[in-house]
């Protein structure tokens, strides 16, 4: 993400103050699903979403934690055409669905590598703001590793997080999977094989974890595009936070 060909010289990267360092494709999710929530059965199943809200979008982004204010409002945009961050100046925009009971939010300043920047911190501003919401968290930052968090925090103190270096440390879970399902009154045994591997159940590296945590969302959790095939969503340049410019800076700078 952020470099092409004539900013390699044999396969090495060259520095250049304005490139993020996160490779194309990596993602900084944040999904709230508020009551009434649908039905266990129907949480796995397809869902024609409501059509996009600007105005409550508008107040979504301004209550974020990572956003010091709005400068610019865009013409809203499909989901599915809304570009990875190349450069600088990237860092600054926020894209925002509001689509009936689900909140969607696209910001970079979300990302992390392990250092407890933007994602934790956000998921406790907007459960404070929002006590009775599904909050769920998807991050995956490449730099040629990957690192991947995954954070489902319900009503109640219920809390999970999957975190870790693809390919290398491997996956941490602090919480319990199947009792966060149990919470929302789905049976585990009647989804585990949606999301583990059945020939390593066990093995939480090849857990699908993007389709466990669709569960408390209603599907929208999903980083794939195609999911997202017809929504829409506004986009804002946005004034960022002093503590989103030194999360943004150190995450897909390097600085």
């Amino acid at each position: 993400m952020g470099y092409t060909e004539a900013d390699t010289y044999d396969g090495a990267w060259v520095d250049h103050p304005d490139l993020v360092r996160a490779w194309r494709g990596s993602t900084t999710l944040l999904t709230l699903s508020f009551p009434p929530f649908r039905e266990p059965a129907a949480a796995v199943g397809p869902w024609a979403p409501e059509p996009h809200d600007p105005v409550r979008a508008r107040r979504v982004v301004e209550s974020l934690g990572t956003v010091d204010g709005v400068l610019e409002e865009l013409p809203a945009r499909r989901t599915a055409d809304l570009e990875d961050p190349e450069m600088r100046a990237d860092l600054d925009y926020v894209a925002v669905g509001c689509w009936g009971g689900i909140v969607w939010i696209s910001d970079p300043a979300l990302g992390d590598y392990g250092m407890g920047c933007g994602m934790d911190q956000e998921v406790g501003v907007q459960r404070a703001l929002h006590p009775e919401a599904r909050i769920v968290g998807t991050m995956s930052m490449d730099y040629g590793l990957t690192y991947r968090q995954h954070v489902v925090d319900l009503p109640g103190g219920h809390q999970l997080d999957v975190s870790g270096w693809i390919d290398a440390e491997g996956l941490e879970v602090t919480g319990d999977p199947e009792e966060m399902l149990r919470v929302i009154g789905i049976d585990p045994a009647s989804v585990r094989d949606r999301y583990t591997d059945p020939d390593e159940p066990d093995n939480i590296d090849w857990c699908d974890w993007d389709c466990y945590t669709d569960f408390f969302v209603g599907g929208f959790a999903d980083t794939d595009p195609s999911t997202h095939q017809g929504l829409w969503a506004s986009l804002f340049r946005v004034r960022r936070s002093e503590s989103a410019q030194g999360d943004l800076a150190e995450v897909w700078l390097g600085k």
